[in-house]
């Protein structure tokens, strides 16, 4: 969604931009994508680290490589330490030196962290080569103010480290796009499951380190509570949580995917939880559309920022995330805050309707964001 938002709104400010990309994804209409061919025998679309992975990446360099001979880039804006890495050593390659802007989301060994924490051998690899990589680059861009301070300790420039935040495609939203049939049958199969009742939405990656085995346990606990509750209290009219009849809808994949199916199964809670499955992006405000409530499971230990959030705040949500700096700053007090997964069942109790919300929106627009990127490449093309 960040490249996809970022290369759209540069065009509209004049630059001509090309996307080197990966095999696995959907071209997307007016966006100039050059890919790797096809390759059968990797699958994985879920982030983090895997071997197959870095091997598609010294395929990606030759990509690049080529691109940047043919395309002759004033400026390569590289996504992530992969594609650091595939940046630099196929401008070397290529005895052409175009100015280098990496996006980065965390320190490398954080995300090694969150996604590979068993992968010891890549990790000390990697987060070694990184460190030394990262001041290769021209400019540092990071996606919120919990990072800056992490890279200003590795990185050695630190006049040249930018905050871009994850902006709002204001025109999603704005103008809904048409639903496939698959996909419009899909919602109407989601209407029949909620029964009308109230919907707490999330969207976003399948893993444990984005919070959602916790949502699912935290989840499991409310409606265990109703249904005592309900036997209990029902005849004095005090089950409160239960008459709110919550249900909770996931849309998303990631590597933990077939362990939450197992654990709803394993509970008992089909008709509580329902997964989506993949949702893509130019599909979001439909699903968000059906939503009384949306969640951002994200423990607040992470320097990451959320993207999601801002996707919710356009599509006009009540917001439930962790209470941490980055979250207050775009919510303000119109969100609903969690110090951990205990506050969950007090928060949807005092959610008495599913009203929309009108957040101030006016600072968080994509095209804002854009002109940020803008300007740094000016400079450094100016400066060359």
């Amino acid at each position: 969604m960040r490249i996809y938002g970022g290369a759209k709104y540069l065009e509209k400010l004049g630059a001509e931009v090309k996307i080197c990309a990966y095999h696995s994804g959907d071209d997307i209409n007016g966006l100039d994508i050059e890919r790797l061919g096809k390759v059968d025998w990797y699958k994985r679309t879920a982030p983090g680290f895997s071997w197959g992975k870095f091997w598609l990446d010294v395929k990606l360099i030759f990509l690049c490589r080529r691109l940047i001979k043919e395309f002759r880039p004033d400026v390569i804006h590289a996504h992530m330490y992969e594609g650091l890495g595939v940046g630099y050593v196929a401008k070397r390659l290529t005895f052409r030196n175009p100015p280098v802007v990496v996006d980065v989301q965390a320190d490398l060994d954080e995300e090694f962290k969150n996604y590979n924490r068993k992968n010891f051998i890549a990790r000390r690899i990697f987060v070694w080569l990184s460190r030394r990589l990262i001041n290769r680059c021209n400019w540092l861009v990071v996606s919120s103010e919990n990072v800056k301070p992490q890279m200003e300790k590795l990185y050695r420039h630190k006049d040249r480290i930018s905050i871009v935040r994850d902006g709002i495609d204001l025109d999603l939203f704005k103008n809904i796009p048409r639903l496939t049939q698959e996909e419009q049958e899909k919602i109407e199969e989601i209407k029949k499951w909620s029964e009308g009742k109230k919907l707490l939405v999330y969207i976003g990656g399948l893993s444990d380190n984005k919070g959602v085995g916790e949502l699912l346990e935290a989840f499991k606990n409310i409606k265990k509570l109703g249904f005592e509750e309900s036997g209990a209290l029902a005849t004095e009219g005090k089950a409160e949580l239960w008459k709110k009849n919550w249900k909770l809808l996931i849309g998303g994949f990631g590597n933990d995917e077939e362990k939450y199916q197992r654990y709803v199964d394993e509970n008992n809670l089909k008709n509580s939880i329902l997964f989506a499955g993949r949702v893509k992006y130019f599909s979001l405000p439909a699903y968000l559309a059906l939503a009384s409530a949306a969640i951002d499971p994200k423990n607040g230990n992470s320097t990451e920022g959320s993207g999601k959030l801002v996707n919710l705040m356009a599509a006009g949500c009540p917001i439930i995330c962790f209470e941490k700096d980055f979250n207050r700053a775009r919510l303000g007090e119109k969100g609903y805050y969690m110090q951990n997964f205990n506050d969950l069942s007090g928060i949807l109790e005092r959610l008495q309707t599913s009203e929309k919300i009108h957040y101030d929106m006016k600072e968080l627009g994509e095209e804002k964001e854009a002109k940020k990127l803008f300007e740094i490449f000016s400079n450094l093309i100016k400066s060359k």
